[in-house]
């Protein structure tokens, strides 16, 4: 009886083995997907919140292509609006680095992961838009100029608020600073996927995840299997049509 025994426990105990070993090599992907994404984010996020700074130093700006004709005056104000593009630029290896932490996000997490992790991304293709538009507006005559309340939603975008609802401009209307905002939710989202996977799992988690216990419960519910309405499979019935009377005809002499 312990020769037939001895066989049976080898096996269990072997694919015992793989699995915890399959669950580890599992968890420490997901580990570093997760670290790598919530390390990326955030460099990209200080990088945005860096050049939004509505700071103007001596010497920032002067990275752009100046036209040959182009005024001493033009120049500073030009340099001045061109200072956060050319903040963002300094920082490109840590976008370049998001774009790629999000590429393993999506394969591992989804979709809508990867997406919050790209808002920083967002962020630079709206500075950069914003700012190529106020660079624009300078060149424009008096009539073609945009309204005033275009270019305070320019700053908005290019400048971060000082508070978390906006600042009010002079005509008593506030400001928001929706791409603020946007970082925020993005980061909050991130922040709940992505840090379980850093800490620690206990004894249970590491054997049975979450996930594993989620598809056992509805497989055992029966919420795993789509029901099927059993009108479906069955033929629809055709209306029933009116039974017309039969009416005989009758002929008149042509003498009546």
């Amino acid at each position: 009886m312990l020769i037939l025994l001895l066989p049976l426990t080898t096996i269990c105990v072997a694919l015992a083995g793989f699995y915890v070993w399959h669950r580890q090599l599992i968890r420490k992907r997901l580990f570093e997907v997760a670290e790598a994404g919530l390390s990326a984010f955030s460099h990209a996020e200080a990088a945005v919140a860096y050049a939004r700074r509505p700071i103007h130093e001596a010497g920032e700006g002067s990275s752009r292509k100046r036209a040959a004709d182009e005024l001493p005056a033009h120049s500073e104000l030009r340099d001045r609006l061109y200072a956060p593009l050319e903040r963002l630029r300094h920082h490109n290896d840590a976008f370049g680095e998001l774009e790629r932490a999000a590429f393993n996000v999506e394969v591992h997490f989804g979709d809508e992961v990867a997406r919050h992790l790209r808002e920083p991304l967002r962020a630079y293709n709206r500075i950069a838009v914003v700012t190529s538009c106020r660079m624009s507006h300078t060149e424009l005559p008096a009539p073609g100029q945009v309204s005033s309340g275009m270019v305070r939603w320019w700053e908005s975008v290019v400048y971060a608020s000082g508070t978390k609802c906006g600042d009010y401009s002079e005509g008593g209307s506030r400001e928001v600073d929706q791409l603020s905002i946007d970082m925020a939710r993005a980061k909050a989202a991130i922040e709940t996927t992505l840090r379980p996977y850093l800490d620690a799992p206990t004894f249970g988690e590491f054997l049975f995840p979450p996930e594993l216990v989620r598809a056992i419960r509805r497989v055992g519910s029966g919420d795993g299997h789509p029901q099927v309405n059993a009108n479906v499979c069955e033929e629809p019935q055709r209306p029933r049509q009116r039974a017309i009377p039969h009416i005989a005809p009758t002929f008149r002499s042509a003498t009546s």
